[in-house]
């Protein structure tokens, strides 16, 4: 018994300091860790975040000045609990219909740059796991998204999602 206590307590303590994030604020939390997935952050990744962000509905009254200060918190919380932590905060506070929005959002931000590095790669087959999108779906958004780049940046070439993510 005392050790089943103990377990409890420890349980209570750590969701004690998870953090719940809004929706505009998960969706963010979702684009930030995209950005920091292949360990770098370009000033053009952090530029169309913000353009994105600011398009979507769900923004909709935020200023860029408002939205950039809730990026620079959420970059500040990814460096504190990493970009693990960040992603299954984002998703336990996201609603499901906004999953795919998530994904969809984080494929454009990694692609922006016109190259797919293996550290992204591997970033998006674990979040649209972690997000439980189908890989039907999640392949279907990453070609989408991969074309649309393709047309914009010449040199980008196709990749796919990782069809057997089971190792």
């Amino acid at each position: 018994m005392p050790k089943m206590s103990l377990l409890n307590k420890v349980f209570e303590a750590y969701n004690a300091h998870r953090v719940a994030f809004s929706q505009t604020e998960a969706i963010a939390a979702i684009a930030v860790s995209a950005i920091a997935s292949d360990g770098y952050l370009l000033e053009q990744e952090t530029e169309r975040v913000i353009v994105l962000l600011s398009q979507m509905d769900i923004f909709k009254g935020y200023s860029e000045k408002q939205i950039t200060n809730m990026l620079n918190r959420l970059l500040n919380t990814l460096s504190e609990k990493g970009i693990n932590n960040l992603v299954a905060t984002a998703n336990d506070s996201l609603h499901p219909e906004y999953k795919e929005t998530a994904f969809m959002l984080a494929t454009d931000i990694i692609l922006v740059d016109g190259v797919l590095s293996g550290k992204e790669q591997t970033f998006l087959t674990r979040l649209y796991q972690v997000l439980e999108i189908s890989t039907e779906t999640a392949s279907a958004i990453f070609q989408t998204k991969s074309e649309i780049h393709q047309v914009t940046k010449k040199k980008s070439k196709k990749y796919r999602i990782n069809q057997n993510p089971e190792k």
